[in-house]
């Protein structure tokens, strides 16, 4: 299941931090090869999209981001 707006909101009341994929995406995929628990290929908007968890602390996430060809993914807050 993809981010909401809702579980956006529920995730900045508890001070989450979740990775943010910007409309730059290229559909690369590599933040997917790293991090396939965090993100997925959306086929219908050709971009990555952040899964709904409870945190993304400690998922390779910032391996994600510094591998990203066009740095479209970056940490909310």
């Amino acid at each position: 299941m993809l981010l909401t707006e809702e579980q956006i909101k529920k995730l900045n009341e508890k001070w989450v931090r979740y990775p943010i994929v910007e409309d730059s995406c290229i559909w690369c995929s590599a933040c997917v090869a790293i991090s396939q628990g965090v993100f997925e290929m959306n086929e219908d908007t050709w971009k990555s999209e952040v899964l709904n968890l409870e945190s993304y602390e400690d998922l390779w996430v910032d391996d994600s981001i510094m591998a990203c060809p066009v740095e479209c993914i970056k940490w909310s807050k």
